[in-house]
């Protein structure tokens, strides 16, 4: 089985799966309003969309419709005359002249305040409440204005706007995030066409009957209408650049100008007066023709984050006029005065409906209008309608009440912050609920063919799957092939389908897309499905690269040709027009070549960031056998490297015979087995680069290369020996301590020395001889081998065989070098026996007497008479009488010295005499009242010690403290002297009665003198071990620093307190 048939059938199982997936989460889509949608949204295609553009979503089948109006439960205590809402605020003004204030996250805590004015007499009026909530403007038909303040119990009347009925308010969007309370400047449109300048702020005096905010008109319309709506915006970059959007029943009037409101605020000057001035000199207006409408203007703002505040930004714009909705987009840029801000703008007629008494179609005139995201919602007397701004088409339709006067809409209201919409009639109020508006607007775009825009608004993968597979389409259609291979890759069309389509277009760059953007969409756990994409895009790749070698080999091809046919022409002097045609076509091959080279370059760099970026997908065998199959060594060494396979790198060096590049691999990513691998087969091919790179590495083992060395073939014309180079180095730089190497390296240095020339030789063996770090024997052997003289004697004296060292030099007769190991055995003897040899080859070879002699003092050891009996039986003294004068003058000397060292002895030995006959006559003097040091006991009781530091202790007790101090001999040798003495007195005794008793002794026995001296022998003996130091001061007492103050084993049974009592 192929690489596709493995990932198509993998493709068709995933496929299934998602399938079944979808078919237990996906139920059939439900109408919403007057919308038809098609009921099959899995077979959607492109050709087969509604008509309006919408087609079937995958929301369940209880879902909420976009659009539905609900009625507030709210009883309001009087007929409503004008409703507002803003910042979840809504503001209720109702007959009999009160103001209700509702908060709508808190509606049961009802705000109410007054009106100064009759109440009977309030019956209609304009409600105008900021983007905050707080700030309410009312006016009446009347002229009449009033503000209210949050908090306040009733409105104020504005003194300076009388004869001014408000029609429109421009509110400032910089107010909407500050914490003042003041509305900043704002603009004001009335009845007759004139714009007005001011700016709200609720005083100081809360109480005050009246307020005396300042107002100021700034513009007039050139044509007098009346003004029904207004708008001013500020640029998003450019902040003290504005627009301002008037709109009149026929006109809609752009003001673009600079207006520093941050430095007008709360001056008396106009900030917005020239600006308006300078607008309206030459208006730029779009006008309707016809009746004038209603002219409701409503500006629809988008949130963006702008650094760590939210910015509302306009975006959409929707006008009212008489022939229809005029609406487009806000494009703020570089834009001044006179410009134009609106962009795409279009008039939607107002949709047609069924008059009640013969079912015709009329056309109605909204009465008010508001914006969405992508709706605008009309207002009429008995009904709410949405219209989709993408589609031009009627999105909602709900009548209210019909046939019940009374419950007529009166207006529309959109909260901008909260994103809510409110309408009220007379007694009711209702919201009209919007939900997932953006729910259908993919369809739209998808089928405008704006895909992108389609994909943003797509909420779930099968929607996103069915437009990407349009899109796609669309491009295979337009034989884009590349994007719509990308676009085919994030779909689910299954795979084998895709690649049958883009192999009968039979351009692998196109496929190659398609399998790049089909692998960015598969899981990690994906592996076998990702490595099968992997190798086809390897194959692919190295096919491509493959394909733009081959057409730069034909265009070189090509341009030789032609350089060739240019040369034939040229020397035939052929006409120049064809010449010249020639030359053109070949001026081309450059940039052709080097647009191929660059082509080639980008494939190259893809496929290398491919392997490297999926190296775990890659399968190595393949991945080889492709490289090979297509003859890239580039890519081969590459995905080599990546996967640090150095070794196979080395091994396609070696095979292809550049030594020299191994070498370099070897170099930076070798490790010590491939060395000792490789090194054989590099130290015979290059070895200064191997012994290098080996020298650079500090983890190898040198006795591992010895194999590699000995392979190594050197010659005298090699120049220096590698091998001797590296181990040189081991032995030197790195203290290589293997004997193996020592020998190995004593081997070559043996080789490659001369007889005339052993320095080296004798260098390696003075200093690495004294640890014996080589074996001698084996070095002696290669020295006699290879007949290196002077090392083998050195060797020679190394093992100690000195006679052999001086024989063999003498031998080759080197008398220097003899006489050098003569001197260096230890004994004088051998030494002297050694210069005796050498003194007598000397002699036998008829050396000069003079040379003779001269070694005879050079030696220090031999003398003339030790060289005498050498010399023949004739040789004339004369040569030798000096130094036989010499000999004879040390003789007496010598005698000389011996005579006095006798004299000096035999005075010290008398005064040895005299010394010690006096220590037999020592005494100390002691008192009658002297005492044991040991027991207390008077001393004369018992044979006692006397010792020259003046302690004296009984025998017996010295004794008892001396066996308790002693070593175990000493103590066994007291004993036995003591048992001696014993014996010796009782043999005396028994000697000296025997003559009383008339008796003979049997047996024979010493003598009373023999038992007296052993006595004495004994007991001195015995006193040089008792009495030889005292104990108190010698060094029994040091000792006894180490020993407890109480004998444990004799403390057993007493007390602690009993062994511590005095």
């Amino acid at each position: 089985m192929s690489l596709f048939d493995d990932y198509a059938e993998y493709e068709s199982t995933l496929q299934q799966q998602q399938q079944q997936r979808g078919s237990s989460s996906v139920s059939p889509p439900t109408t919403n309003g007057n919308l038809d949608r098609p009921q099959d949204g899995l077979a959607l295609n492109i050709n087969g969309l509604a008509a309006d553009g919408y087609v079937a979503t995958t929301l369940e089948a209880e879902d909420a419709p976009i659009f539905s109006l609900d009625t507030v439960q709210f009883q309001v205590p009087n007929q409503i005359i004008s409703l507002a809402v803003s910042n979840d605020v809504l503001v209720l003004v109702i007959e009999g002249a009160r103001i209700l204030r509702i908060k709508l996250q808190e509606a049961h805590n009802i705000i109410e305040a007054s009106v100064p004015v009759n109440p009977t007499s309030l019956r209609a009026c304009n409600a105008f409440l900021d983007p905050t909530g707080r700030h309410l403007l009312l006016s009446t038909p009347q002229g009449e204005s009033f503000y209210f303040y949050e908090g306040w119990e009733q409105a104020k009347p504005l003194s300076k706007f009388k004869n001014m009925e408000i029609t429109a308010v421009a509110w400032n969007g910089m107010a909407w995030s500050t914490a003042t309370s003041s509305t900043r400047t704002i603009l004001l449109g009335t009845h007759d066409g004139k714009v007005y300048e001011t700016e709200l702020r609720p005083g100081n005096d809360a109480k005050a009957k009246r307020s005396d905010i300042p107002v100021k008109c700034i513009a007039e319309l050139p044509v007098r209408e009346r003004v029904t709506g207004i708008a001013m915006e500020a640029f998003p970059a450019r902040r003290k650049q504005h627009l301002v959007l008037i709109a009149t029943g026929t006109r809609m009037y752009q003001v673009i100008g600079a207006a520093d409101l941050e430095l007008q605020s709360g001056d008396k000057s106009a900030a917005f007066e020239a600006m308006m001035h300078a607008g309206l000199a030459n208006p730029n207006f779009q006008e309707i023709p016809g009746m004038p409408g209603t002219g409701s203007l409503t500006i629809h703002h988008r949130e963006t984050q702008s650094g760590a505040r939210v910015q509302a930004i306009a975006t959409d714009f929707a006008w009212l006029t008489s022939m229809g909705v005029f609406f487009g987009k806000l494009s703020f840029g570089a834009q001044e005065t006179g410009d134009s801000v609106v962009e795409n703008a279009a008039l939607i007629p107002y949709p047609t409906a069924l008059a009640s008494d013969d079912d015709t179609s009329v056309i109605e005139q909204p009465s008010a209008l508001s914006m969405t995201e992508f709706h605008i919602l009309l207002q009429y007397s008995d009904r709410i309608c949405a219209l989709n701004m993408l589609n031009n088409k009627l999105a909602f339709e709900q009548a209210i009440a019909p046939g019940n006067s009374g419950e007529l809409l009166q207006g529309l209201t959109v909260d901008e912050s909260k994103r809510t919409c409110w309408l009220h009639s007379p007694s009711k109020i209702y919201e009209l609920v919007v939900t997932d508006e953006d729910r259908d607007v993919w369809s739209i775009y998808l089928a405008r063919h704006q895909f992108d825009a389609a994909l943003e608004r797509c909420y779930n993968d099968i929607q996103r799957d069915t437009v990407l597979r349009a899109q796609a389409e669309h491009l295979f259609a337009a034989k884009d092939y590349a994007h719509s291979a990308e676009c085919f890759a994030r779909t689910s069309v299954g795979f084998e389908e895709v690649v049958l389509r883009f192999m009968d277009i039979k351009d692998n760059r196109v496929l190659r897309t398609y399998l790049l953007s089909k692998l960015s969409t598969l899981r990690k756990n994906d592996l076998t499905q990702i490595t099968l994409l992997v190798m086809w895009l390897i194959e692919l790749y190295l096919s491509i690269i493959g394909d733009i070698d081959a057409k730069i080999t034909s265009i070189g091809a090509t341009a030789a040709s032609s350089a060739t046919q240019i040369s034939a022409m040229d020397n035939a002097e052929a006409a120049s027009s064809s010449s010249s045609g020639a030359r053109s076509s070949s001026e081309g091959v450059p940039s052709a070549t080097a647009a191929y080279k660059q082509e080639r370059a980008e494939m190259q760099k893809e496929l290398y960031a491919l392997v490297e970026e999926r190296k775990s997908a890659v399968d190595p065998d393949t991945a080889y056998q492709l490289a090979e199959s297509h003859g890239r060594r580039d890519f081969w060494l590459f995905y080599a490297s990546l996967r640090g396979d150095y070794e196979r790198i080395v091994e396609y060096w070696m095979e292809k015979e550049e030594h020299v590049r191994a070498i370099e691999v070897l170099g930076h990513y070798g490790t010590p087995d491939m060395f000792y691998k490789y090194s054989p087969a590099l130290m015979g091919a290059e070895p200064v680069a191997l012994v290098d790179i080996l020298m650079r590495q500090p983890n190898l083992t040198p006795n591992k290369l010895i194999p590699a060395f000995m392979r190594y073939g050197h010659d005298a014309f090699s120049g220096v020996n590698q091998s001797i180079r590296y181990l040189r180095f081991c032995i030197q730089k790195q203290l290589c301590r293997d004997p193996v190497v020592y020998n190995y390296y004593l081997t070559l240095l043996v080789k490659d020395s001369t007889s005339n020339d052993e320095s080296e030789l004798m260098s390696f063996l003075t200093t690495y001889g004294k640890d014996m770090l080589y074996d001698p024997d084996y070095a002696l052997r290669m020295c006699k081998r290879y007949g290196r003289i002077q090392s083998c004697v050195h060797l020679y004296s190394l093992l100690k065989l000195y006679e052999d060292a001086v024989e063999l030099a003498i031998k080759q007769g080197d008398i220097e070098l003899a006489q050098i190991h003569a001197e260096r055995p230890d004994d004088d003897k051998l030494c002297k026996r050694l210069w005796l040899k050498i003194a007598q080859h000397m002699i036998q070879s008829k050396e000069p007497a003079s040379e003779v002699m001269e070694l005879v003092r050079r030696s220090h050891r031999l003398g003339v008479e030790d060289i005498l009996p050498f010399f023949p039986d004739f040789t004339r003294v004369d040569d030798f009488k000096d130094d036989i004068c010499v000999a004879l003058e040390d003789y007496e000397m010598q005698i000389q010295d011996l005579r006095g060292e006798m004299d000096e002895a035999t005075r010290t030995a008398e005064a040895m005499q005299r010394d010690m006959s006096s220590l037999k006559n020592r005494f100390a003097i002691l008192s009658t009242e002297e005492t044991c040091q040991a027991c207390s006991q008077p001393l004369w009781m018992r044979q006692f010690y006397v010792f020259p530091c003046q302690h004296s202790f009984h025998s017996d007790c010295l004794t008892h403290r001396v066996v308790g101090s002693c070593n175990r001999v000493q103590r066994r040798r007291i004993q036995e002297l003591q048992a001696q003495l014993v014996e010796i007195a009782k043999q005396r005794r028994q000697l000296r009665l025997t003559p009383l008793m008339n008796k003979k002794s049997e047996k024979p026995g010493d003598s009373d003198e023999q038992l007296e001296q052993q006595q004495r022998r004994a007991k001195q003996q015995l006193d040089s071990l008792v009495a030889g130091e005292c104990v108190l001061c010698g060094e029994a007492m040091i000792k006894s620093i180490a020993e407890p103050f109480i004998d444990m084993d004799q403390a057993i049974g007493v007390g602690a307190d009993d062994a511590w009592s005095i």
